[in-house]
């Protein structure tokens, strides 16, 4: 069955907004606005996200009526801030329920370097079969962390993270950047015909974040998953405009910056 990756992709190009944050983080990264899934789904349809990425539970009580002109990420694994020594994420979504729920695509994250990496390998590797039988892309959150990694952010120990995502089938590769635009290409380029995608990160200044992700963007990535630096954001619509014509329109960083001030002028108003 062919793989519909077009719901995600435009052009060869993604934009995602990521809110699993509340599972895998714990409530410190949400104030009263955003600690309201409502708020996320909102910037996610006017701000016409490629995809909004969510846990199954957000997802069943929050993804109806017109928010279904977004396109459904279901996260089908997770776990808390308190398990980082030896890291697993088992699955906590059945690739059938996440089709229910009208997935356009399912997410699992791995953690390359784990004791339990074998573990997370076999249940990812039936979830990329499961999936790829409806039609679904798979995105795998490709963390390295362990007692062997000491960083997590290497060169070296991305692009394996990156092949073994190619190797295990995934259409996608979450990932972080290393701040090496050169570097990463290498990464890039050890993904093969699997896509990446840049893990948006803490929250930051905007000035940063999009000259930021204008360097990302020139590694020959598929796109960004951005999340507390849109629904943290005093301005998330602003942001999201300029982030969007960086990655769909190829819009150059001095540009975007002067659009964020003239959007988040209006926004204020």
């Amino acid at each position: 069955m062919k793989i519909n990756t077009g719901k995600i992709l435009k052009n060869g190009r993604s934009l995602l907004l990521a809110y699993d944050q509340g599972l895998e983080h714990g409530p410190k990264d949400l104030d009263l606005t955003s600690v309201d899934p409502k708020y996320i789904f909102d910037i996610a349809l006017e701000g016409m996200y490629d995809g909004v990425i969510v846990q199954a539970g957000i997802a069943e009580k929050y993804y109806h009526s017109y928010y279904k002109d977004v396109p459904l990420i279901v996260k089908l694994n997770g776990k808390t801030s308190y398990m980082d020594e030896s890291p697993i994420s088992r699955q906590n979504c059945s690739v059938e329920r996440a089709a229910k729920l009208g997935a356009a695509a399912v997410g699992y994250t791995i953690y390359t370097g784990s004791p339990h990496e074998p573990e997370m390998f076999a249940e990812f590797s039936k979830i990329v079969e499961q999936a790829h039988d409806y039609g679904m892309p798979v995105i795998a959150w490709m963390y390295p962390r362990g007692p062997k990694i000491s960083n997590e952010l290497d060169t070296d120990t991305l692009a394996y993270a990156a092949r073994i995502g190619l190797e295990l089938g995934a259409d996608f590769i979450k990932i972080k950047y290393n701040n090496n635009p050169e570097a990463f290409k290498w990464v890039v380029k050890c993904a093969g015909r699997s896509k990446i995608l840049v893990a948006g990160g803490n929250k930051m200044e905007e000035h940063e974040f999009l000259r930021k992700t204008d360097e990302i963007l020139k590694t020959g990535v598929a796109g960004i998953a951005v999340g507390r630096n849109i629904w943290q954001h005093e301005r998330p619509y602003a942001m999201t405009k300029a982030i969007r014509k960086m990655i769909h329109q190829n819009m150059g960083v001095d540009d975007a910056l002067k659009l964020f001030e003239e959007e988040a002028h209006k926004e204020k108003k």
